[in-house]
């Protein structure tokens, strides 16, 4: 006959280990107890049970006190180390869920990079300075991969993007296309600006293949223009640098510019006006994290008080999650 193989130990779980290493702490039932705010016969039952999940004695009577056996010592070293991960994990959310501590990753178009993101982190930063924070400006084709492997918690985008099973995107604000021409140019008397204005200038352009280019084609169908770019960028910072030197003119995306002072350059409002809506871009595989709400709702309040000083109301259909007034930017 074969001799019979002992029966492995049954795991314990974290209850257990908590009560032996009170146990091991206080040297008796009560003052694990004590130390564990229970009564001493839910320790004493815990106790059983740990001894016969481990199929060994873990604790002698000894003149009134419990002496811990070899085994209970053995695995007492380990104790420390499990316990001491507990408490950090629970520091950990505990920080987590009042801000001290935590991660954000972000990603926009990049013709927010320049003056709109920068300034909604600074206020983020301001109310949670020990939140590590990822932020990359991305072409509009990259937004939405970027949030659904996972890269970026949350975008905020100028176009909503292509659909998508696993994607939710609803729109927080509005913002305006506006022309930047450098401080001496005629332009910069102008009340505002029409599409014949611009011909015959130095017209700095966006890519008829991105979101703000096909605006801007529709800008000058209206008028029975045909768009011509003589210097074709892929952002506002690119053609805010060029206006900056002087090159020419730009339609440019208003909360791409820098502000209060613009560096020489001068925005002015088109006519007629052109807008459009700053999506927020999430997966809906899971729910926004605490940190991502949170930065979510200083964003809102920028966009909201950036647009309260205008009188300039625009009239856009209404989209299921819009939550913010349609207010123009302050120039």
């Amino acid at each position: 006959m074969p001799a019979t193989l002992p029966t492995p130990p049954v795991p314990l779980n974290l209850r257990q280990i908590e009560v032996f290493h009170a146990i091991m702490i206080a040297g008796s039932l009560s003052g694990a107890a004590r130390m564990l705010c229970v009564s001493q016969p839910a320790v004493s039952r815990v106790l059983a049970t740990t001894e016969s999940r481990l199929r060994m004695l873990m604790f002698e009577r000894v003149r009134g006190r419990l002496q811990p056996t070899p085994e209970a010592r053995g695995l007492f070293s380990e104790v420390e180390s499990i316990l001491e991960g507990v408490r950090r994990f629970n520091a950990l959310a505990a920080d987590l869920v009042g801000g001290s501590q935590g991660e954000l990753s972000l990603v926009s178009s990049p013709s927010f990079s320049e003056w709109l993101i920068p300034v909604a982190i600074k206020r983020f930063r301001a109310r949670y300075p020990d939140v590590r924070i990822k932020y990359r400006p991305l072409p509009f084709d990259s937004l939405l991969p970027h949030v659904l492997l996972g890269h970026a918690d949350l975008a905020i985008s100028s176009m909503p993007p292509p659909p998508s099973a696993n994607a939710a995107a609803r729109a927080i604000g509005h913002s305006f296309i506006e022309c930047a021409v450098p401080e001496r140019h005629p332009l910069a008397q102008a009340e505002a600006v029409s599409a014949t204005d611009l011909v015959g200038q130095t017209f700095i352009g966006y890519g008829r293949d991105t979101p703000f280019g096909r605006l801007t084609a529709d800008f000058f169908a209206a008028s029975g223009l045909p768009l011509r770019a003589d210097i074709e960028i892929r952002s506002t910072p690119e053609a805010m640098g060029l206006v900056r030197e002087g090159v020419g003119v730009a339609l440019i995306e208003a909360f791409g510019a820098r502000r209060p002072a613009t560096d020489g350059v001068v925005l002015k409002p088109l006519v007629p006006r052109l807008a459009h809506r700053i999506y927020l871009i999430h997966t809906n595989v899971s729910p926004l994290s605490a940190m991502a709400k949170e930065f979510l709702a200083v964003f809102k309040r920028l966009l909201k008080q950036e647009g309260r000083d205008s009188a300039l109301a625009l009239t856009l259909p209404e989209h299921p999650g819009e939550d913010v007034p349609v207010r123009a930017p302050r120039p």
